[in-house]
């Protein structure tokens, strides 16, 4: 009797890093993508800060033949950079709803939904830990990510889901276009002086996902090169 594949939802799963994840996931997981873009038709197309984003898993999960979540895998983000005079109200306060409450919002709706012993994987930002001049919202919505998952995982631990962050450095992706410019300059600061790519997240990803991680919680990861040291 074949062993029913564990399921993972993938958020951001339409594009970047959170596509190159889903890919990678797929002979081993049945991968349900959510994104605001349109996605395949087992796909859920919904926004992270919508209240009603659990109901709309819940109706693609039913619609497989499934009740339950064997990991969550959240990639979906925006981001916006300019100095703190610039910046309108407008501006940070998208990237910390979707960034910041849109990731508490997102876990709070499926929690319930997650599997006992399940798996709960974030992503932040080595900007949260750099702080560059110009990404202030940005760097304190991935922040916040941060200490969402340290907190929580008190909480979901209790059923033995762990939750862990993933800190990728400058990937180029389509959200990351705008400041692109900064990629030689980073690739200088790094210890492996090269550019980084969507499928250097892939394992680290896999990784929190495995059984061997089982005892891993509340921690980041940061996968930047060799950037930043901690």
């Amino acid at each position: 009797m074949t062993t029913p594949r564990p399921v993972v939802l993938v958020t951001g799963g339409a594009s970047g890093i959170g596509r190159a994840v889903a890919a990678a996931l797929e002979p081993d997981w049945r991968v349900v993508v959510l994104d605001r873009a349109e996605v395949r038709p087992d796909g859920v197309c919904a926004d992270v800060t919508d209240p009603g984003v659990g109901a709309a898993v819940g109706a693609a999960l039913a619609a497989l033949g499934v009740s339950r979540l064997d990991a969550l895998v959240h990639c979906a983000g925006v981001a916006a950079f300019g100095g703190l005079a610039e910046m309108t109200p407008t501006e940070w306060q998208r990237v910390v709803r979707v960034n910041l409450e849109g990731t508490i919002n997102l876990v709070q709706a499926l929690s319930p939904t997650l599997a006992d012993h399940g798996r709960v994987v974030l992503f932040s930002s080595g900007t949260a830990f750099k702080g560059p001049g110009g990404a202030a919202a940005y760097a304190a919505s991935k922040a916040g990510v941060i200490g969402f998952a340290r907190s929580i995982c008190e909480e979901l631990g209790e059923r033995g889901i762990t939750v862990n962050v993933v800190a990728p450095g400058l990937v180029v992706t389509p959200m990351s276009e705008i400041i692109a410019s900064t990629e030689a300059a980073n690739i200088a600061s790094r210890a492996i002086k090269r550019a980084a790519t969507t499928a250097d997240l892939v394992e680290p990803v896999r990784f929190f996902l495995s059984p061997g991680a089982s005892f891993v919680t509340g921690q980041t990861l940061v996968v930047d090169g060799g950037s930043i040291k901690h």
